[in-house]
């Protein structure tokens, strides 16, 4: 199924705010936890590419006319069950990152978001692809 010109956007969103977090060179974790304007930027970018994810996901059901549920994991979890995506999971600890740093934004654990730029961000890559791809 081809989706239409603002999902394709939110896609670009994603790619860009990767993207940019690649370019800034996060380097060593002491590095990163040393540097405040660093940490507050990738936060921000992964925030806002997990939205796009919500917002997506949200657009795909109301195309497919299927009313949302009351959560952005529950919502991928409807996509896997109509073939839009192939692991709902995988991509739920992102929502609950996302969760975690809009309403407990005092405190996020540097190492968490660390461990997101080194272990997780190929996750955003593998939602864009499978959503271009159905």
């Amino acid at each position: 199924m081809k989706y239409n010109g603002v999902i394709e956007n939110k896609l670009r969103v994603i790619e860009q705010k990767v993207g940019e977090i690649k370019s800034w060179g996060i380097g060593s974790y002491e590095d990163f936890s040393n540097n405040s304007l660093l940490q507050n930027g990738v936060e921000r970018a992964l925030q806002v590419a997990v939205e796009a994810i919500i917002d997506i996901s949200e657009r795909i059901l109301s195309i497919k006319r299927i009313p949302p549920s009351g959560s952005g994991a529950a919502n991928l979890e409807i996509l896997e069950n109509e073939g839009v995506i192939k692991t709902a999971g995988r991509y739920s600890d992102m929502i609950r990152f996302r969760n975690f740093i809009v309403h407990r934004y005092e405190k996020i654990d540097t190492e968490v978001v660390y461990g997101i730029i080194k272990n997780k961000l190929e996750l955003f890559s593998a939602f864009v692809d499978e959503i271009r791809g159905c």
